[in-house]
């Protein structure tokens, strides 16, 4: 048998043999596109960490679209980028201290995890080689794929400990500016035939 008829006939048997009545989506509540009926997110988890409110809910029920607001860790990021704007600070290290900790650094604290992210930022030979090597035509494919390769070169990936989940995240954090500067290059050099500028 051919493969693009096959290919095709089990296509088309997936029309017939997965449909399901619309009708059970309400009878057994099913959360279609995690939206309930009346089109509110549904509640999939709890965290501090972050939240995102796009409505508010009017006393007859109905849902008003509000301008979105983005809070990180109970702080409006909008008041957060006008004092960061506002001293005229860049605000990546404070920010990620701020969500990984749930406080914002003193100055001696920000000095002590910005030297820690320098320490951490280089990414080794390997890794970097590996990046450029790549291919793709969709950058967060070729972001993903990076990230996974950081597993390889961790010294205990398998560790859960709050303290090693600490240190992978702040390796992360501190790795990953390079790994999305490296990724577009690659991306503008396979797409578009540019040079890659490392």
């Amino acid at each position: 048998m051919d493969e693009n008829y096959l290919i095709y006939k089990l296509s088309e048997s997936i029309k017939k043999t997965t449909q399901i009545d619309k009708k059970l989506f309400t009878e057994m509540n099913v959360k279609r596109g995690l939206r309930n009926e009346d089109g509110t997110g549904v509640l999939v988890g709890l965290t501090r960490i972050g939240d995102v409110v796009g409505y508010e809910k009017l006393p007859d029920g109905t849902l008003k679209a509000i301008p979105g607001k983005l809070y990180y860790r109970g702080m409006d990021v909008e008041e957060l980028v006008r004092g960061i704007q506002k001293e005229n600070r860049l605000g990546f290290e404070e920010t990620s201290f701020l969500l990984l900790s749930g406080i914002l650094p003193d100055k001696d604290e920000l000095e002590a995890f910005r030297a820690l992210i320098m320490q951490t930022m280089p990414l080794s030979h390997q890794t970097t080689m590996s990046i450029l090597s790549r291919k793709g035509k969709n950058i967060m494919n070729i972001l993903a794929r990076s990230v996974l390769e950081l597993y390889v070169y961790d010294e205990n990936p398998e560790d859960i400990s709050r303290e090693n989940l600490m240190r992978q995240s702040i390796n992360l954090i501190a790795k990953f500016p390079t790994i999305i500067a490296y990724a577009y290059q690659v991306l503008r050099h396979a797409e578009y035939g540019r040079s890659m500028h490392i």
